[in-house]
């Protein structure tokens, strides 16, 4: 029979082990409250908007499934998306910014009939529509603005690529720059 003894014996392996991997949890759980999405990390978008509207210099075309250009638009609209998000902007729509947005750019503006999903490691609620600025002092920082009702949240996202729309537009014949 063995005697008791007082040393305590360390796994070190196992202790750091337990350590990361409670690090990496608290990490995780943190971000999934946040962003109140457990899947935050993962790119893809599958949805398609059910009205994309383009304004350019304050004149409103509205594609509808079935119209040309409504496709080619979509389809655009969620390569961007899929491609997922690059990181929080920050940045709000103020209504004179959005007024400026109607009547002096080139914006696109998608509507979907059921609120959506935008994966990323920040809160980016549940949005039925999205406005990208395509020329205008939000153009070149690649945001989609998320809304409901043409109310647009603050802190919206940066895409990683929002080529996929401009080349569409340049198709339909629509400024870009």
């Amino acid at each position: 029979m063995k005697q008791p003894t007082d040393k305590v014996r360390l796994n070190l392996g196992v202790m750091l082990l337990v350590l990361v991997f409670f690090g990496l949890a608290v990490v995780y759980l943190t971000i999934v409250l946040s962003s109140h999405d457990f899947l935050w990390f993962e790119k893809g978008f599958s949805d398609i908007p059910a009205r994309v509207d383009v304004y350019q210099d304050g004149q409103r075309t509205e594609y509808l499934p079935g119209q040309n250009g409504y496709i080619e638009l979509a389809v655009a609209i969620r390569k961007c998306l899929n491609e997922g998000v690059a990181h929080s902007s920050g940045v709000g729509m103020g209504k004179q910014t959005l007024a400026d947005s109607y009547s002096k750019f080139v914006t696109v503006e998608a509507f979907f009939d059921a609120p959506i999903k935008i994966h990323a490691p920040f809160d980016t609620g549940s949005p039925t529509q999205l406005l990208f600025p395509i020329t205008g002092s939000d153009a070149g920082q690649k945001i989609v603005f998320l809304g409901v009702n043409k109310v647009y949240l603050s802190n919206s996202p940066a895409l990683n690529n929002i080529q996929p729309l401009i080349n569409a537009l340049q198709v339909l014949n629509y400024r870009t720059e």
